[in-house]
């Protein structure tokens, strides 16, 4: 289930967005806590990282842009609306940033399948059912096949952890029992979409491990914020 008021309406990649990300634990980049080994110095630089920003005000921007990021920009809505049309979906939630109650976790998945959709538009009740949806644009071929031949989550944990994680951080926080993965390069001329789809019930194992990881990610953050303060 997730809550209403933990829906937060903003252009993505806005001004308004970041800050609402600053500080927090985010889906896109959950897979620095998530080496099999634990969270090592790649995650401890990230949580360094979400520190600096509660010390600064100012988020860390990635403003890479390279011919791929622009590419996954222009053909996500294309590639959600055939995810709607596959799935018979007549409506998805799109540019929603949510926030977890606790304040240290944000996610924003590309769309969110709303199944209860009456309560949300008539706001008839805070909880409402969702599954997320996150869309991704291959434009190399090779990339683009190997994640169309994936045919499980743990398929996808092998093409790309961020990727996998990424779902499964947004299941999380969305408090989805589903989530899906949509797969989309609108040049080739057949098989142009893949769906995966992530059932909770079926990696409870993993979203335990998640937890355990946010956690210790948590009191490194606050370790070192607090010793900052103190100085």
């Amino acid at each position: 289930m997730l809550l209403q008021s933990q829906i937060s309406d903003c252009l993505i990649h806005s001004d308004t967005w970041f800050q609402n990300r600053l500080a927090k634990i985010t889906s896109s980049e959950f897979h620095y806590l998530m080496a099999e080994k634990g969270i090592g110095q790649t995650g401890t630089n990230y949580m360094y990282r979400k520190c600096g920003e509660e010390m600064t005000g100012i988020p860390c921007r990635n403003e890479i842009s390279t011919a791929a990021t622009e590419h996954g920009l222009e053909y996500e809505p294309e590639n959600l609306r055939e995810f709607g049309k596959k799935m018979g979906i007549d409506f998805l939630a799109t540019q929603k940033l949510i926030l977890d109650p606790n304040g240290r976790v944000g996610s924003t998945p590309d769309a969110i399948w709303i199944l209860n959709p009456e309560a949300y538009l008539k706001y008839e009740s805070d909880k409402i059912n969702v599954a997320t949806v996150e869309a991704k644009c291959p434009t190399a071929y090779d990339a683009f096949i190997r994640l169309w031949n994936c045919q499980t989550p743990a398929d996808v944990k092998a093409e790309s952890r961020p990727y996998y994680f990424q779902v499964l951080h947004q299941m999380k926080v969305c408090g989805a029992l589903t989530g899906y993965l949509s797969v989309y390069n609108p040049f080739f001329k057949a098989g142009k979409l893949k769906i995966i789809q992530f059932k909770m019930i079926d990696l409870v194992k993993e979203f335990t491990l998640m937890e355990q990881r946010t956690q210790e990610a948590i009191k490194i953050f606050t370790a070192q914020r607090d010793k900052m303060i103190a100085a």
